[in-house]
């Protein structure tokens, strides 16, 4: 009997306890092309502020990105983060971070809101803000240099630093 009411006792918790939400369909998000580079983020860490950039693809969690539109998102570990910008008020050259998006999936800032434009080339994107459509996430300088971090630039045809590719993982 003792045994039975432990086991009814942890079916009760698990099931009070609050559900991750969706991971899937997970992307790795690679510049231009270049399956051999990824978005991630820097020094692998899930902090408030924390850098987002392009490495080495090594299969890490924190290069694996989901698409709960219009939003992309970091899965992780089920956690709240999302890409976002270091700024309310879009400027050229402002830093692309990672922040807490909120409970419950909501955001907490509008730009944490993210459109995906398909290229002529699928799967050929431009993610630029919702908040303001004409800043686009892109590869600063060009430079696909490991650390690199990415920043916001006013979005321009035939600009290759904001041509992003995508692969399914899942």
């Amino acid at each position: 009997m003792k045994s039975a009411i432990s086991v009814l006792a942890l079916v009760s918790f698990v099931a009070a306890m609050p559900a991750q939400r969706a991971k899937t369909p997970v992307y790795l998000i690679h510049p231009h092309g270049d399956t051999t580079k990824c978005v991630g983020v820097t020094g692998g860490a899930f902090v408030q502020g924390a850098v987002v950039d392009i490495y080495d693809c090594n299969g890490s969690t924190t290069q694996k990105w989901y698409g709960s539109s219009p939003r992309m998102a970091n899965p992780a570990d089920g956690s709240e983060w999302a890409l976002d910008i270091a700024n309310p008020t879009p400027t050229n050259g402002l830093a692309a971070v990672l922040n807490h998006s909120g409970d419950g999936g909501e955001d907490s800032s509008p730009t944490q809101s993210w459109n995906g434009f398909q290229g002529p080339n699928v799967p050929e994107i431009r993610l630029n803000l919702s908040t303001d459509k004409t800043f686009c996430l892109d590869l600063t300088n060009g430079s696909e240099a490991n650390r690199n971090p990415l920043q916001i630039w006013e979005c321009f045809a035939g600009n290759t630093n904001q041509k992003w590719t995508y692969e399914v993982l899942a």
